[in-house]
């Protein structure tokens, strides 16, 4: 019920903002049936949003730099 009204919030906004996706539990691990949960897309955005800004998702971004740093989310 939390996630509600800031879904509906989106909806003429975000294009498909209630289709569901998979999302990670733990931004380091991989997706698996352990890590992942179904996510509406809005809700999707806004986790990886808030990660990015974090640097929970940095070592996905070293990975494809070709570094070796570890995030730390």
């Amino acid at each position: 019920q939390k996630w509600r009204p800031f879904c509906l919030s989106f909806e003429g906004v975000v294009e498909d903002f209630n289709f569901g996706t998979l999302l990670r539990l733990d931004s380091r691990g991989e997706y698996s049936e352990e890590n992942s949960i179904l996510a509406t897309r809005i809700q999707f955005l806004a986790i990886e949003i808030a990660r990015n800004r974090e640097g929970c998702n940095e070592h996905v971004h070293s990975r494809a730099r070709g570094g070796t740093r570890e995030g730390t989310g």
